[in-house]
């Protein structure tokens, strides 16, 4: 497929503390629009999403929709867009195809105490994906059973195996993964289920929140006394970047944190250095970013989803991207908000105020 993309928007939609952006961009060469969802946000903002998509694009399908990882307030919202494919409801929009990465194939007996036998043991690892009587995996099976779907695994090192089930090539150079791989998605697995060390997210709105530049050089304190997110789910997350023919790297972090960083491969590391546009993981929270990931990102542009500060939204993050030299904006303050690259604005859209 030859595709030259010089034309294109990134949605973020204000899902409160949720995920959900929308790329949406024209193939130059022969103007066919495309719309690729990464995160649907909770349950009830799928039907954000697909009003959405009708009120402003031209195409009221989606081509493809990524789930980063296997919190609600990422997956919700495909569960709602998955059952309206399957029953063909007012708001189907026919994703084309889903790039999710399923525990259940990723998990061994012998490794998860207690279970006796395999088939178990996916049940259980699938019930991540889990939503009152619905699950998502269980959702994409039956969509591509009717072939209504395609569904992919997406890993950074996809093309070192033959599994056919990881291949993704269409979009090959346009939309990258970089992480995770698949032996660290498989070593996080088996403790998806466990909330042990699960942190507590909010945050004192009176902490430290000061940084320093020293030789171009963010510093925060606080950020390099946080710590690293210990939540496997989060750091499980499918790391995107989307590089249009202009070539600005927009990177997409889902909630990853440190860790996943460090388990990225050099060159994709060296990937993310002083990028144009950055998705900042798990909606401005300080366990998720810390000085040496702000100084190499270093991002021109920062986007965050999120519904206010002390919850998950720091100050001290905030400040470091601004002391980078980003210009930092959030849904908490501007609502849905749409960075476009000739494009036309949204109608009843205004200029955002960066923070």
């Amino acid at each position: 497929m030859t595709m030259k993309v010089t034309k294109y928007e990134i949605d973020m939609l204000d899902v409160k503390a949720a995920d959900a952006f929308l790329i949406h961009f024209f193939n130059d060469e022969d103007s066919y629009e495309y719309v690729v969802l990464i995160d649907g946000g909770n349950y009830d903002d799928g039907k954000t999403i697909a009003e959405f998509i009708r009120n402003n694009y031209g195409q009221h399908y989606i081509d493809l929709a990524i789930c980063t990882h296997c919190d609600k307030d990422h997956y919700g919202g495909l569960i709602y867009l998955l059952e309206q494919q399957r029953d063909n409801g007012d708001d189907n929009l026919e994703i084309q195809e889903i790039w999710v990465d399923d525990p259940a194939n990723h998990v061994e007996l012998g490794k998860i105490k207690w279970y006796r036998k395999q088939e178990t043991l996916e049940v259980e690892a699938r019930s991540v994906f889990d939503l009152g009587d619905a699950n998502l995996m269980e959702l994409i099976d039956g969509l591509v059973a009717d072939k209504k779907i395609k569904y992919f695994e997406p890993f950074a090192d996809a093309n070192d195996y033959s599994e056919e089930s990881y291949i993704y090539s269409k979009w090959s150079g346009l939309i990258t993964i970089i992480g995770p791989t698949v032996d660290y998605y498989s070593d996080l697995v088996p403790d998806f289920r466990n909330d042990l060390q699960k942190k507590d997210y909010e945050t004192d709105e009176n902490e430290e929140s000061s940084v320093e530049l020293t030789e171009g050089q963010v510093y925060s304190k606080t950020l390099e006394d946080a710590g690293d997110d210990p939540s496997t789910h989060n750091q499980s997350s499918v790391i995107v970047k989307f590089i249009p023919d202009d070539d600005n790297v927009f990177l997409f972090m889902g909630d990853a944190g440190r860790d996943a960083i460090d388990n990225m491969s050099e060159e994709n590391i060296d990937s993310i250095q002083n990028v144009y546009w950055m998705k900042v993981p798990h909606h401005g929270s300080k366990y998720n970013i810390d000085n040496d990931m702000i100084n190499h990102i270093h991002p021109e542009v920062a986007y965050i989803s999120t519904e206010k500060y002390g919850h998950y939204l720091s100050k001290a993050v905030v400040n470091a991207l601004k002391k980078a030299g980003a210009d930092v904006y959030s849904t908490n303050v501007n609502g849905s908000m749409c960075h476009h690259h000739k494009t036309i604005t949204h109608a009843g859209y205004s200029t955002a105020n960066p923070l």
